[in-house]
C-alpha cells in the first residue's frame, strides 16, 4: 500500500466507492428488468430470510476481520513507539560512556533514527530503504561489543547491550507487523459476500425505484468503506496508517541530551 502514496490511497478509496455505487445501480436496474413492473413489495417476504442469513454471516465475518486488522494495527503502532522510546533510552545511556565510544554510538543512533524517516520505512528487513537502519544496528553491536580495558565490566555497557538487543527484537516485530495477515481466500470471501448482499438488497422491491437506488447505493458505500478500512488496517505502515513521528520526536530528544537537558 505504501507504493500508492497518500494521494494514491485516497484515489483508491474514491475509485472503490465509485465502483461500489456503479455495482449497486447496475444491480437495481438488473432487478427491475428481471421482475415484472407490477411486482408488489409483498414479495420481499420471500427474500427476507435469505437477506437475513447472508447479512448475519457476512456481518460476523466482517466484524471478525476488522478486529484482527485492528489488533495488528495497534501492535504495529505500539512497536513503533517502543522502538523510538528504546532509542531515546540508549542515547541517554551514552552520557556515562567514555570517548570515542560515546560519539560513535550517538552517531549510529542518529543514523538509525534518520533511516526511519523514509517514506517506505515500514517495509521488510531486506528492502533497500532499510539498509541504513540495519547497518547502524550492526555497527552499534560491533562498537558496544568491542573489548577494551575495563569497558566490558562497566554496568552501563551491559545495560546498553541489553537495550540494543531489545531494539533488535522490536525492529523484527515491526517488520512482522508490516506483513499483511489477511489471506487472499478471506479477501475473496469478503468481496463475494459484499456483492451477494448488494444483489439481495437490489432484488427487494420498493414502490419508488429512485429511493431503492439510493438505499442500495448507501449500503454499497458502507460496505466499501468497511472493506477499505480492513485493507488499511492490514497495511499499518501505509500512507494513511502508522507514521514515523515517534522517531522524529526521538531526534528532538537527542538534541536535548546533547545540550545537557
Amino acid at each position: 500500500m505504501g507504493d500508492f502514496g497518500t494521494v494514491g490511497a485516497w484515489l483508491l478509496l474514491a475509485a472503490a466507492i465509485v465502483g461500489g455505487v456503479a455495482v449497486s445501480v447496475g444491480s437495481v436496474l438488473l432487478a427491475s428488468r428481471t421482475f415484472a413492473r407490477d411486482t408488489r413489495p409483498e414479495h420481499n417476504s420471500v427474500l427476507s430470510p435469505f437477506l437475513t442469513v447472508v447479512a448475519l454471516i457476512f456481518g460476523a465475518l466482517l466484524g471478525f476481520t476488522v478486529v484482527v486488522g485492528w489488533q495488528q494495527y495497534l501492535s504495529a503502532e505500539s512497536n513503533v513507539v517502543r522502538e523510538a522510546s528504546t532509542l531515546q533510552t540508549m542515547y541517554r545511556q551514552t552520557v556515562a560512556m567514555p570517548q570515542p565510544e560515546q560519539s560513535q554510538l550517538r552517531e549510529q543512533l542518529r543514523k538509525y533514527a534518520t533511516a526511519m524517516q523514509t517514506p517506505e520505512w515500514g517495509k521488510n528487513e531486506f528492502s533497500n530503504v532499510s539498509n541504513d537502519g540495519r547497518a547502524a544496528l550492526t555497527a552499534m553491536f560491533r562498537i558496544a561489543g568491542t573489548s577494551r580495558p575495563g569497558a566490558a565490566a562497566e554496568p552501563i555497557n551491559q545495560q546498553f547491550v541489553g537495550q540494543l538487543t531489545e531494539l533488535s527484537s522490536i525492529r523484527g516485530a515491526r517488520f512482522l507487523d508490516a506483513t499483511p495477515r489477511i489471506p487472499p481466500l478471506l479477501w475473496c470471501a469478503l468481496i463475494f459476500g459484499a456483492l451477494v448482499l448488494i444483489m439481495l438488497t437490489s432484488f427487494m422491491r420498493l414502490a419508488d425505484n429512485r429511493a431503492h437506488v439510493v438505499l442500495v447505493g448507501a449500503v454499497s458505500v458502507l460496505l466499501v468503506l468497511l472493506l477499505y478500512l480492513i485493507f488499511v488496517l492490514d497495511h499499518p505502515f501505509g500512507p494513511i496508517g502508522v507514521t514515523p513521528q515517534p522517531f522524529t520526536d526521538a531526534l528532538v530528544v537527542f538534541d536535548l541530551v546533547d545540550k545537557g537537558t
